[in-house]
C-alpha cells in the first residue's frame, strides 16, 4: 500500500513538473512572438522613413498631369466628375474621380502623390501602416490584408451594402483609395487593373 501511495505521489509530481514546464515553454514562445512583433514594427518604421526621405526630393505631379492620367472610362463605367488638389491646403498633389455605370456599379478613385516635402510626411505614417498584416471580421464587414497582382492592400468588404474599399501604396509613392459600390472584391480589383496606375510612374 505504501509503495502504491509513493507511486501516486511520484506520478502527481511528474504531472506538476510537466505542467510547469509547458507553462514556461508557452511563456517563452509568447515572449519570442512579442519580440518578433516589436522587431517587425521597428523594421517597418525604419523602411517607411527611408522611403519618405527619398520622396521628399521628388517633385510632385501637377494638376494637369493628374488630370491627363485619370481615365474617361473604366469598363462600362463612365467618369461623372473629378477634383484635383483636394488636399492642396497641405501642398499635397491629389486627384479624385467618380465613375458610374447603368447597371448600378459606382466607383470612386482617389490618388494622393506622396512626393515633395508635405507628401513625404504624409507617406511616413501611411507607409508604415500599409506594411502591417491585419484581419478583422464581423456581421457587417470583413477587413483583411491582401496581395493582388503584386499590390499589398487593406481590403474591406461591407457585407450588407455590398461595397468594397481598397487602400494601398503604389510604386512606393502614391496613396490609392478605391471605393467600389455594389461591387465584390474580385470585381473591384478588375477595375484597379484598368486604371493603368503604371502610367503614374513613367
Amino acid at each position: 500500500m505504501k509503495a502504491y501511495r509513493k507511486l501516486i505521489i511520484v506520478a502527481i509530481g511528474i504531472l506538476v513538473i510537466s505542467a510547469c514546464k509547458n507553462e514556461t515553454i508557452d511563456k517563452i514562445k509568447k515572449a519570442k512572438n512579442d519580440i518578433s512583433n516589436v522587431s517587425s514594427i521597428v523594421s517597418n518604421a525604419k523602411e517607411a522613413q527611408e522611403e519618405s526621405l527619398k520622396l521628399k526630393e521628388i517633385t510632385p505631379m501637377t494638376n494637369d498631369e493628374l488630370k491627363t492620367w485619370l481615365p474617361e472610362n473604366i469598363e462600362n463605367l463612365s467618369r461623372t466628375g473629378f477634383k484635383v488638389g483636394k488636399t492642396g491646403y497641405m501642398n499635397v498633389a491629389s486627384i479624385e474621380g467618380t465613375f458610374k455605370a447603368e447597371d448600378g456599379h459606382e466607383l470612386k478613385v482617389e490618388v494622393i502623390d506622396g512626393a515633395g516635402e508635405m507628401g513625404s510626411v504624409l507617406m511616413t505614417g501611411i507607409g508604415m501602416a500599409s506594411k502591417m498584416e491585419v484581419e478583422e471580421e464581423n456581421e457587417s464587414k470583413h477587413l483583411k490584408t491582401v496581395t493582388e497582382n503584386g499590390i499589398k492592400a487593406k481590403q474591406t468588404y461591407y457585407k450588407k451594402r455590398g461595397d468594397t474599399d481598397l487602400q494601398f501604396i503604389y510604386g512606393k509613392r502614391y496613396i490609392v483609395m478605391i471605393l467600389a459600390r455594389n461591387t465584390k472584391p474580385e470585381k473591384a480589383w478588375e477595375f484597379v487593373e484598368q486604371l493603368n496606375l503604371e502610367n503614374l510612374i513613367k
